[in-house]
């Protein structure tokens, strides 16, 4: 497979949205260099006007540092507020203190952009001659977009995910039956039983079958098995504990992570009441894995409003607002890829 080439700030905002598999409302996303190549992204929310800029600069500033080969980082301001000449640049104080931060670290901040409704302009060049604004349809016009839309991929507008109403079927009986053999079973011969089935569908294809949900659902109810279905999901033998905290030195097989969310997402269909919560949940410490820190914060107040007491969705949301990464997402031999990108490198920057 070719290697995908950025060539424009119009690849590289695309690319930024493609990375993140939505547009960015109130963000500011870094993405790091090591020499011509791209590494990992980050998006933290902009902070409101007046407040204290010094947990968003160190945040990054702690993600940036935890890659050793970085040397550069790019970055994009999207935000609705709009710049009079004249004026100081949208969150100047904070960009100034993290340009300052990083360049201790020997990571230089190579270019960026503010990014608005309609328009895109060098941030860097703002209020000197060189300043240009550019439509924002250029984005979409541009080489890389539609390269990676070729490949697969799409930019949503924002981070929810896209649930269809449809009509569940009424599990909530064949559930509480399984249930009740589980709390039958050995505690062994329970969790043994659930990995062979998991094992699998995760390493088959299609929709798990009626029967094989509702198991799937019951057992997940059960906080041993869920945490033992939780830690086989990236396929690398480690210890428990640091499987579902994400982080291991080894890479997960991010193709079986993929197909663990396709499974998660077929149960939630069939889920009704707190039966979701544990489903959810899942799905949202995958997205945690993966770095998606909105996607996950979604899938853990919805699995909180199934079922309000629910332990693990309380202790997981409370990592993502305090904004903690795995440490798969900040270190880029690990970090997940989209499908689309995994195997080009993405390089050859040109950003004039």
């Amino acid at each position: 497979m070719e290697k995908l080439s950025i060539k424009t700030p119009d690849d590289f905002i695309a690319l930024m949205g493609h990375t993140l598999g939505f547009w960015p409302q109130e963000s500011l996303v870094c993405v790091v260099l090591d020499d011509r190549r791209i590494g990992a992204s980050l998006r933290v929310n902009l902070p409101a006007p007046g407040a204290n800029t010094a947990q968003l600069v160190e945040q990054i500033v702690r993600y940036v540092g935890t890659d050793r080969d970085a040397t550069g980082v790019v970055f994009g301001i999207f935000t609705h507020a709009t710049w009079t000449p004249n004026e100081l640049r949208p969150h100047e104080d904070a960009l100034e203190e993290l340009t300052g931060r990083l360049s201790q670290l020997g990571v230089i901040v190579r270019d960026g952009w503010l990014i608005g409704d309609t328009t895109f302009t060098n941030y860097l060049r703002m209020g000197t001659p060189a300043s240009v604004t550019y439509p924002l349809d250029r984005v979409l016009n541009s080489q890389l977009n539609a390269e990676l839309v070729f490949r697969g991929s799409s930019v949503e507008s924002s981070p929810r995910f896209r649930i269809p109403v449809v009509a569940r079927q009424n599990l909530n009986t064949e559930v509480l039956r399984h249930c009740f053999r589980i709390e039958a079973m050995n505690p062994e011969a329970a969790i043994s039983r659930a990995r062979t089935l998991w094992d699998k569908l995760l390493d088959g294809g299609g929709e798990p079958t009626k029967d094989e949900a509702v198991e799937l659902i019951a057992s997940l109810k059960f906080i041993t098995v869920r945490d033992r279905l939780l830690a086989d999901i990236p396929g690398i033998d480690e210890a428990m504990q640091d499987l579902l905290l994400g982080q291991t030195k080894r890479s997960p097989h991010w193709q079986r992570v993929d197909r663990a969310s396709e499974v998660l997402f077929q149960l939630y269909m069939r889920t009704d009441g707190t039966d979701a919560a544990p489903v959810l949940t899942s799905l949202g410490i995958i997205q945690w894995w993966e770095g998606h820190g909105s996607k996950a914060h979604e899938c853990f107040q919805r699995a909180l409003e199934a079922d309000p007491e629910y332990r693990l969705a309380q202790l997981t949301d409370h990592l993502v607002r305090e904004g903690i990464l795995s440490d798969w997402a900040t270190d880029r031999h690990t970090a997940y890829q989209p499908p689309h990108t995994r195997g080009p490198e993405i390089g050859g920057i040109g950003m004039a």
